[in-house]
């Protein structure tokens, strides 16, 4: 099935509007197709991005494989347009909008999850099963956004809403929450559970939460996005991250239509076992111990690359500098272009929340 969703704004200058929603589409590494000078659309995890104007107005056509997707879409969109252009950002009038709220105005994406169990599963990561209601919704994706209310304020929070151009509208003051996007590690829909692991991080309030949290207490969630799959390639592939990216390559190792040919790279405690926590692979799995991972990811990287694998697909995901070097690395040392190559940044180094920006 697949859905879609249509907006025509007026924006002065709307050429001028046009290009520079171009150049930041092609600036995040995304394959556009130009049609025209007034017309290009992309495809990414399974939507269609169409972008066109005629002069005084822009028009933007996406088209998802479900609600959920549809729905980041939106939002995603009115935002950079916000962003070119405030005032046409605000007047984004999606046609049918309402299939993506709550009764309750809430994104139809955003529920409110319980925690049923926590362990840890090795040195560092703890496990959550919680319960969840609508999980037919959780199916179709990989990472989702964790939020929890400021501390001490417990009672009754306030959750997001939709504002009428589509984007979400998140509570300010002691009402703020703090967000943060984790990966579905597993999905039960036969017992309405999922799994979230969690490194543990002192200081990070999803951290913190996870650890400390009572039994029956809440959490709220919004999504999922993104697919936890491979473009089609039958060469090597290369797939490598920090502790914070195991769950991802753990969904990406499980989805894969056939057995896989290549190399897994990852950060793990020096007295545990990868293969313990990940699924059954015929790649070479190359673990390095959690505090020398940064400093050896892009070396090792570089050895591989000199031992003439030919890798066709590479993806990484961890800290921001290290995604900045590996990307670079993935393009240049390997020579993968668009599409043969993801570099995601999961939480920066000294900055607020650090690892919980996963």
């Amino acid at each position: 099935m697949t859905v879609d969703a249509r907006t025509s704004v007026p924006i002065p200058n709307v050429a001028e509007a046009f290009e520079a929603l171009m150049q930041h589409i092609e600036e995040h590494d995304i394959d556009l197709e130009h049609i025209s000078a007034s017309h290009a659309r992309f495809t990414r995890d399974g939507c269609e991005f169409d972008f066109r104007h005629n002069g005084t107005a822009l028009t933007v056509h996406l088209y998802a494989p479900n609600e959920n997707m549809l729905y980041f879409l939106r939002e995603a969109v009115a935002a950079q347009i916000s962003e070119i252009d405030p005032a046409a950002g605000s007047s984004v009038s999606w046609a049918d909008l309402e299939r993506s709220v709550n009764a309750d105005g809430a994104p139809v994406n955003f529920q409110k999850l319980t925690l049923q169990d926590r362990r840890i599963i090795f040195p560092g990561m703890i496990r959550l099963t919680l319960n969840a209601e609508r999980i037919a919704s959780l199916l179709d994706g990989l990472h989702v956004k964790l939020m929890r209310p400021p501390k001490g304020y417990i009672d009754d929070p306030e959750w997001p809403r939709v504002a009428d151009n589509g984007v979400t509208v998140w509570p300010n003051g002691e009402s703020e929450l703090h967000v943060r996007y984790y990966t579905l590690r597993d999905v039960r829909p036969e017992k309405n559970e999922v799994d979230i692991d969690v490194v543990q991080h002192a200081g990070g309030m999803i951290a913190d939460w996870a650890e400390h949290a009572n039994i029956g207490d809440q959490i709220g969630l919004m999504g999922p996005a993104g697919e936890p799959s491979l473009p089609n390639t039958d060469g090597p592939v290369l797939l490598a991250g920090d502790e914070t990216a195991l769950p991802a390559i753990a969904r990406i190792l499980e989805a894969a239509p056939a057995p896989m040919d290549g190399t897994v790279l990852i950060a793990f405690p020096e007295q545990a076992d990868p293969y313990f926590y990940l699924p059954d692979t015929a790649m070479n799995v190359i673990s390095v111990p959690s505090d020398q991972f940064k400093t050896k990811c892009t070396e090792i990287t570089k050895e591989l690359v000199a031992s003439d694998l030919a890798y066709t697909y590479a993806w990484f995901g961890g800290e921001a500098q290290t995604a900045n070097e590996m990307r670079r690395l993935f393009k240049s040392d390997l020579k993968l272009g668009k599409g043969d190559q993801l570099s995601v940044a999961y939480w920066q180094e000294g900055a607020l929340g650090d690892v919980d920006r996963h």
